[in-house]
């Protein structure tokens, strides 16, 4: 194997990092909404902190690695059209997956506080449709940069 080789191997790897993550999520958002306890939403909080260095570094690490490829291809370049949606694509997930994770953080914020009231408000917001419209945004998008990474369209 090359340098090439072990650059697109590690870029794989990172994405699937970021992939396992959004995946846990995604089962957390379902879970949260469908809580009819307190006990399992606190659980649901508990588990987050597994995604945030998986999406984190794995965000970064497919960045970095993702311009090394394409300035050491002899077929692609930075500026093609395919590679910059690519890095288009990458800040807008980035962007949406903050607002999301922003809003868990203050419903998580909330339910620490405790209290009855706080409790029903956590339900009501984890059941809210804007959390996880936010989280299917950020997987749509993920999934665009991943159709644009495996069709490379204008190529």
């Amino acid at each position: 194997m090359d340098f090439y080789d072990w650059m697109l191997a590690l870029h794989l790897l990172s994405a699937f990092a970021i992939a396992s993550a959004l995946t846990l999520y995604s089962v957390m958002v379902v879970v949260g909404r469908r809580a009819d306890d307190a006990e399992p939403r606190r659980t649901l909080f508990r588990l987050a902190p597994l995604g945030t260095p998986l999406v984190g570094g794995g965000s970064v690490l497919a960045l970095i690695l993702g311009v090394i490829l394409a300035i050491d291809s002899d077929t692609f370049e930075i500026w093609d059209g395919w590679v910059i949606a690519a890095l288009v694509l990458w800040a807008v997930m980035g962007a949406i997956g903050g607002q999301t994770g922003r809003y868990y953080t203050a419903v998580q914020k909330l339910a620490e506080e405790g209290g009855e009231g706080a409790q029903q408000e956590v339900a009501a917001r984890l059941r809210a449709p804007t959390g996880a419209m936010l989280h299917l945004a950020t997987v749509a998008v993920f999934v665009l940069i991943l159709l644009d990474m495996l069709f490379k369209p204008g190529a």
